[in-house]
């Protein structure tokens, strides 16, 4: 009896020690996944959230009445960037076998649809309609790897675009007059004018 009671106090003991030891790993653990949790979050919204900006793209500055009627080839020579992995695997076939015509404008909203615009969040609806246009953090501040094709492949997020366009893209505007566009045009590529943005009562909550 006296060997069994020792025995069974070394258990004990051996399981104190074994359950002290797991806990501070336990605790790291759980802080590793909630860093990572954090981190998930916070890339969804640098990508995604547009911080209600729609208010100047949409309601002020008409980007949804425009951006239907512009080609994907037009909208990747001012700059903006394909995210590769929102594509469906159909649509990177037919690209690989140049089956998609990049001078169709409905071709773009379906990409906007998509989110493989990096940093262009849109709605369309049933029928086909980009009805609202927004951007995000990413529009500015990523780019892509061009793995696929020039302009178009996996997510850099924090590099500078500095092939963005901005001021041609917003000269787009149907809501601007003919000498404001030509201020905007005059930007280039990688270029911001905050002073044009300010007088013209185009600035972004970014």
């Amino acid at each position: 009896m006296r060997l069994i009671g020792t025995v069974s106090l070394i258990y004990v003991i051996a399981s104190g020690f074994a359950l002290s030891g797991s806990a501070p790993d336990e605790h790291a653990q759980a802080a590793v996944r909630q860093d990572e949790a954090k981190q998930r979050e916070g890339q969804e919204i640098f990508r995604y959230d547009t911080f209600g900006d729609e208010q100047l793209w949409t309601d002020v500055l008409q980007m949804h009445e425009v951006i239907p009627s512009v080609d994907p080839a037009t909208a990747l020579a001012v700059g903006l960037k394909v995210d590769v992995d929102a594509l469906p695997a159909p649509v990177i076939a037919a690209l690989r076998a140049g089956q998609v015509d990049l001078t169709n404008p409905a071709v773009t909203v379906e990409l906007i649809r998509l989110n493989a615009v990096v940093g262009v969040k849109g709605t369309v609806d049933q029928a086909g309609r980009l009805t609202k246009v927004g951007i995000t953090c990413a529009l500015c501040h990523s780019s892509v790897d061009n793995s696929f094709a020039p302009s178009i492949g996996k997510r850099m997020d924090g590099w500078a675009n500095t092939d963005l366009n901005v001021g041609a893209i917003i000269a787009l505007s149907p809501a601007l007059d003919e000498a404001t566009k030509a201020e905007f045009r005059a930007w280039g590529p990688g270029k911001y004018d905050p002073d044009t943005t300010r007088s013209t009562g185009t600035t972004s909550s970014r």
